[in-house]
């Protein structure tokens, strides 16, 4: 499945399911009780209750709370690199297409609403959840890498590239600096092109053993 020149299959592989109508709402009523409540504040329960079924008919059908929430975000991720997939890919070089990644996630986050109810409920998970968060970490990292890939950056080191930049903008979105602000596109932009391309020129030699 291809869309903005993005292989979003290939990207996202078993980790974007298909998914019937039923499985769809739920989902969408579980992204209403996160956005609402974050994602520590809600319960299997809850969710079943907004959307009407049974526990069961969610565990059925969604599985766990942990399944869940990594369904619903990697749907928020698979949505938000397909929007933004022609503006990256026209980018020339992998410290490019970083940036422009960079200043388009910075500003989807300043206005997503799910980013913005963890950082009003839980940024502790916030923090946690792009950092260590393995399951949904992945999604995310493998998006990133797949879009500054190329024939001077190799996949291992499109990824260990890929793991700095969640990094770094994890800490930025979460404890905004006053030194190094990013809450503008210019200023967001400046801070890529001024960090980004030394991390990915250390990024093109191979790892240490």
């Amino acid at each position: 499945m291809t869309h903005a020149g993005i292989d979003v299959d290939q990207l996202f592989g078993a980790g974007l399911p298909s998914l019937d109508a039923e499985q769809t709402r739920l989902l969408d009523t579980a992204r209403a009780e996160f956005v609402e409540h974050g994602f520590r504040r809600t319960s299997v329960g809850d969710i079943a209750r907004r959307a009407k079924v049974s526990r069961p008919t969610v565990y059925r059908r969604l599985g766990d709370k942990d399944e869940i929430v990594r369904q619903v975000v990697v749907r928020e991720v698979v949505t938000f690199f397909v929007t933004i997939g022609a503006q990256v890919l026209t980018k020339s070089t992998p410290s490019e297409k970083a940036v422009e990644a960079f200043v388009l996630g910075v500003r989807e986050c300043g206005r997503h609403p799910l980013v913005a109810a963890l950082r009003q409920y839980e940024p502790e998970t916030l923090t946690s959840f792009l950092t260590d968060h393995v399951t949904t970490l992945e999604p995310v990292r493998a998006a990133i890498a797949m879009a500054i890939v190329g024939d001077a950056l190799p996949l291992d080191g499109a990824l260990r590239a890929a793991e700095m930049f969640i990094r770094v903008t994890a800490s930025m979105l979460v404890v905004p600096s006053e030194m190094l602000p990013i809450d503008t596109d210019a200023r967001a932009r400046w801070f890529a092109e001024t960090y980004f391309p030394p991390l990915i020129e250390a990024s093109m030699g191979p790892a240490p053993h």
